[in-house]
């Protein structure tokens, strides 16, 4: 029985194979338009395991917008198949032009780092970890752009798991199955960079173990490369992930810096001109040389995968077609289309497929940074799939924020080292209360580990409320207008929490419990940001209290303490839009 295909559509030439599925060549029958499309083999289509892969990867696809990442134009799924179809574009893999030239002059390895770490520097803004960053994943325009390909293992910062991805780039940390940052595929392009200017991988054995603990031990040759990037190759494949780039866009400002200082302004335009070069001869004895000749091909945006095979099992390589092969992006949309005609549900009477936009996401991050005199790691939260940009943006600012605050609050309090001679180090960690498509509601809680700030060292929450519909703070002022704004609203509200809370926020003190009052609410009272005495969050039944209660006269053990409450008892005092927004 013959492949599945996807209707609409009249191949024209195979790409690449491997042990997940193919890609063609085709052309869009309505237009003469040339795309790419990636299949699921039918033997996976029974396997959970494999198609939830192959969703994710086109959600991924989804989410990130960049000229060098492919982007995705459709995902089709059907009882009889699956496929990602993306616009081709021409060019060649890294990984054909390695294997025709042997080694790079530096100016053309930086310029292909720096056009793939802007792709990654995309990835990473979405909060996704390529984690299989290698010559097959870049492809090489016929103009000496680099693009980005691959996404098929690709996962959110801070997750971890089985060691998965191509051993020859893989960091220490991937190889340790902890989990994953930026930093990670900095490692990953640092170590293709070093394989351009020196024509061999940073590390090579044929032994798997041997190879990890190569990666994870042995000292990084960078005296191997050209003196001009050896600091480069330092720092990006640093054994430490906290002592790398902490994402791929400042790494490209240090890439910039160095080949400026060591090749002149021009480096760049010398360094894809040898590319284009290079590229041209390989892309005129392929099939998609009929790329760079049609006119029903759109500019290029972004690039797909030459083949199929992923992780440490596939890095002995899926088998592809050709050596060259086509980008597919697309550069209408970044929403998921996904076919719903499954189980009985019968189709459309048209035969178009229905569809299924992609809901907004809300995803915990990673940053860590290195400043010297201490160190920082956090977590955080940041939402993606917001049909306003601007929303968007300033709702990640706002979610930002805690981590900048304490970064400030810690740099302001430490004096250097700890008296035992180690580095203080400064953590955010979170938790999301509630996020739903009007509103987004986060605890962080932080911490700076050093006496410096005391025998528990330096610690405290933040509550975060992002409005969806506005893009502005949803918190005690925004939700309790008549609280913060006079005494006897205060007081309206301090009775459902006081019921809550007993009666006292420190029962068995001995103080006498202060009234609580507007500024409670308004005005900066804790450390690390000057966080209000009072902070609201939301889950979804009802506000989350959380008191500082040495604020309202009780010893500083009573420390800060927490209450729910559920809506129906504060309805009545919310303003209008508060409870529109927060309505179940």
């Amino acid at each position: 029985m013959s492949e599945w295909s996807l209707p609409g559509f009249t191949e024209t030439a195979l790409l690449g194979e491997g042990g997940f599925g193919r890609v063609v060549l085709a052309r869009r029958d309505a237009t003469g338009e040339h795309v790419a499309i990636k299949y699921l083999y039918p033997r996976h289509l029974g396997d959970p395991a494999k198609l939830a892969e192959f969703r994710a990867e086109a959600h991924v696809l989804s989410r990130v917008n960049s000229p060098h990442v492919a982007r995705l134009y459709q995902f089709s799924e059907t009882g009889q198949g699956a496929a990602i179809v993306m616009e081709a574009v021409a060019g060649v893999s890294l990984r054909a032009v390695l294997s025709a030239a042997g080694v790079l002059r530096p100016e053309s390895a930086l310029a292909v780092l720096k056009g793939s770490l802007l792709g990654l520097a995309a990835a990473h803004a979405e909060g996704i970890v390529h984690r299989d960053y290698k010559p097959p994943n870049v492809l090489v325009s016929p103009d000496g752009q680099s693009k980005l390909v691959d996404f098929g293992i690709a996962v959110l910062a801070g997750q971890a798991g089985a060691p998965v991805g191509t051993p020859a780039y893989m960091a220490p940390e991937q190889w340790s199955g902890l989990a994953v940052g930026p930093a990670t595929d900095v490692y990953a392009a640092t170590c293709v960079f070093f394989e351009c200017v020196t024509g061999r991988r940073p590390y090579e054995s044929t032994d798997t173990e041997w190879l990890r603990s190569l990666h994870q031990q042995a000292p990084v040759p960078s005296h191997a490369a050209p003196e001009a990037v050896r600091g480069l190759i330092s720092r990006g494949m640093a054994k430490d992930a906290r002592q790398r780039p902490a994402t791929a866009d400042l790494f490209v400002a240090e890439l910039e810096a160095a080949a400026r200082s060591a090749y002149g302004e021009d480096w760049e335009r010398r360094g894809k001109g040898s590319l284009a070069a290079r590229a041209g001869v390989l892309l005129a004895a392929s099939p998609l040389a009929v790329l760079a000749a049609s006119s029903a091909v759109a500019p290029a945006t972004g690039a797909v995968m030459a083949g199929a095979g992923k992780g440490i099992a596939a890095a002995a390589g899926a088998k592809i077609a050709a050596s060259v092969v086509a980008a597919a992006v697309v550069a209408a949309t970044a929403t998921v289309v996904v076919v719903t005609n499954q189980g009985t549900e019968a189709p459309p009477a048209d035969g178009r497929p229905s569809v299924e936009q992609v809901a907004l996401q809300a995803s915990v991050r990673e940053r860590q940074e290195d400043f010297g005199d201490f160190t920082f790691s956090g977590q955080y939260v940041r939402i993606s799939g917001h049909p306003d940009q601007e929303i968007q943006r300033r709702a990640n600012e706002l979610l930002m924020a805690p981590l900048d605050d304490w970064i400030e609050h810690a740099r302001s309090g430490l004096l250097g080292p700890d008296p035992d001679g180690r580095v203080p180090e400064a953590t955010t960690r979170v938790e999301i209360l509630r996020q739903d498509e009007r509103v987004i509601s986060v605890r962080y809680s932080r911490l700076i580990a050093s006496p410096q700030f005391g025998n528990r060292g330096g610690y405290g929450f933040r509550l975060v409320t992002v409005d969806l519909t506005t893009g502005g703070p949803l918190n005690a002022p925004q939700v309790f207008a008549d609280a913060a704004s006079s005494a006897a609203g205060a007081s309206l509200l301090e009775e459902p929490i006081l019921a809550h809370a007993g009666g006292s926020y420190c029962p068995g003190s001995p103080q006498v419990q202060a009234p609580m009052s507007p500024r409670f609410l308004t005005e900066p009272y804790t450390a690390g940001g000057g966080d209000p005495a009072v902070q609201t969050g939301f889950t979804a039944d009802g506000v989350e209290f959380l008191v500082y209660a040495p604020a309202f006269g009780h010893a500083m053990a009573c420390d800060f303490k927490s209450y729910v409450v559920p809506y129906r008892e504060v309805e009545a005092l919310m303003t209008r839009h508060a409870r529109e927004v927060l309505k179940k």
